[in-house]
Formats: structure tokens, sequence, C-alpha cells
């Protein structure tokens, strides 16, 4: 007997089916002819079809565990980024109602991204949501928990690749994600954010950063805990051809095709050995402090270009008080 996903038949069967591997859009059109619901309400009101469709979706290379004995290994689903996107687009080419439920409905597609693909195109999906009208908001129309929203999943997700993974890549990919909902929040265009990969191949024109009232952008640190050149607490702006590279005091990075409306200073001679080379990619590494019991983590980027140098980010997290933490930058022989 089949899986009961809690929807009517047709709708079981929709959801069945893009779960079963690569999309087969054919067939979704017949079950749609035939009366399925793409806005079916189910046993839960913090899901819908969709949501459910597009949480945990990399699980779908290996079919749908529920119903099918797989053949270890057989992915039936290769590319599941673009088919998630693909699929996000079928379902509201077909009526789906972001704003049913008060918003709901949007807010579960939205939220159940955070684990869907954990590649790049969760952020492709999230503005296909948003630019169709989805909102931020609680997921449940009757659990009014202020945490359960997309943009705490988001963060959840992210925090926990950052901290317990350590797998700064993927978690860099959640903090464009992050991003683009700030962006909403302000009013800002958010259709240009996307992640870091997008800078890899572009020359760096300049480096642009936001202005330090306090001190200059750049300072030294000579603690007894800490020492070091090229201290910096305000965001860093690496501008190429079309596009920005931003670098955070908190070691995070992800592109934008504008500058922030922000009171910026150029600080190109800073760079003077990799102004005008080309981005050839990225890597990340982590250190780890212990300070008695507690051990704190310190992301770390390195931005390497075909100048034969290349950049390394990273901060003094754990290692002096709050009101010292900052980041570093050093240049390094490629």
């Amino acid at each position: 007997m089949d899986y009961d996903y809690g929807y009517d038949d047709l709708g079981n069967q929709l959801l069945k089916l893009f779960w079963s591997g690569a999309p087969d859009f054919a067939a979704a059109e017949e079950l749609i002819r035939q009366g399925a619901d793409v806005n079916v309400l189910g046993k839960h009101d913090d899901e819908n079809i969709l949501s459910e469709i597009l949480m945990g979706y990399w699980q779908t290379a290996f079919g749908d565990s529920f119903v099918d004995d797989c053949e270890p290994g057989l992915n039936l689903n290769p590319n599941p980024g673009p088919a998630m996107c693909a699929i996000i687009r079928f379902f509201l080419e077909h009526g789906f109602d972001v704003n049913k439920c008060d918003g709901c409905y949007g807010a579960q597609c939205l939220s159940a991204l955070a684990l869907s693909t954990f590649d790049r195109y969760i952020i492709e999906a999230t503005k296909i949501l948003l630019d169709a009208g989805a909102k931020n908001r609680t997921v449940s129309p009757t659990r009014n928990d202020p945490e359960d929203t997309p943009r705490g999943s988001i963060v959840a997700e992210g925090t926990f690749q950052d901290v317990c993974e350590r797998n700064y890549s993927v978690g860099n990919i959640y903090e464009a994600v992050y991003q683009i909902y700030e962006a909403v929040e302000e009013g800002r265009p958010h259709g240009g954010i996307d992640f870091y990969e997008t800078a890899a191949g572009k020359t760096i024109r300049n480096v642009l950063a936001e202005k330090n009232e306090d001190c200059p952008v750049f300072f030294a640190m000579n603690l007894p805990e800490f020492k070091r050149e090229n201290c910096f607490r305000k965001n860093l702006y690496f501008v190429y051809e079309g596009g920005v590279l931003t670098i955070t005091p908190y070691a995070a990075v992800w592109t934008d095709n504008i500058l922030p409306d922000a009171d910026l200073v150029d600080v190109s001679k800073h760079f003077t050995d990799i102004v005008g080379s080309r981005i050839r990619g990225f890597a990340f590494d982590h250190r780890s402090v212990q300070r008695g019991t507690e051990c704190y983590g310190q992301p770390i980027i390195i931005i390497e270009t075909d100048s034969g140098r290349k950049i390394r980010f990273s901060i003094n997290f754990g290692e002096v008080r709050e009101a010292e933490r900052a980041a570093f930058f050093e240049l390094l022989d490629g």
C-alpha cells in the first residue's frame, strides 16, 4: 500500500511523483488534468504539498524512501538543484498560491528550502518564491512562534553548517540567503545577491570599505593574547565588473550586483598585489581556539588569484574580549 502523505489521492500521487527521482512534468500535467490540486490542504497546518517536496529534496537522487527499494548508489535525480527550481516554477505556473492561509503556504516553502538541496540553488529558489509574493512569516496559522519563520530556519541551518560541521563553503550559501531576507526587510533590491562563487573568474578592479568613524579602516592590534596587522571591523567590498564581493568582520562572504548605500572609502592601496588580477577560486579552513573548557571556532576564507598571490581572512573570536573582536587579512604567496 502506498504511503499516505496526508492529502487526497491525487495530491498524494503528485507528491510521490516529485519525490521519486528526476521530475516527470508530463506525468504531473496528467495528474493536474485529472484534478490534482496544488493547493490542497493536508493533515498538518505547517506544511503543504510543495513544501513537503522541497524539504530534504536532495534525497530524491535515491527515490522515494517510503515506497521504493532503490539499488544502493543508484542516482535517480542527478541534478536536484535545477530540478527543485523547475518544480517550484511548475507549481507557480499551475496556480500554487503562496498567499494561501494568510501567507503560510509561501512561508512553508521558503522555510523548507533550509533543508532542501544544500547547494547554491537554495538562493535561486528563495528568489523565485519571494518574487512570487512569498513572505517571511510564521509557517503555521495556528502557532504564532516568532522563531518558526523562513529566515529563522536559514539562520539555524547556516549556524549548524558553520559551528557544528565547520562547512563554511555551504554556510556561506546560507549567508547569501540571509542577506536576501535582510534586503527584503529593508526594502533594498535583492535580485543580485548570490553566493561567493559568482565572483570566480572575475577581475578585481578596486577594493572599498565602509568608513570607520572611530579609527582607520585597517589597524594593528597588539594585545598579549593577539597580535596582528591589517585588522578591520567594517565590511570590505572587492569590486569586479558587474558585481561586488563582500567580506564581513565575521568572515562571511557573498556577492551582489550593486554596492551598498554607505559611506565608502577606497582601500585598494592595501591590495596592490591583487587589484587587477582575476579571482581563481575560494578555499575555506578552520582554526580552533581552546580557552579553559570552552572551544571557539575561527573560520578562514582564502581567495586565490591568478597573480600568484592569495588573500587569507579570519577572525580573533575566542582569543580576545568581545569589545576587541575583529577580522584580519594577510596576503600570501600562491
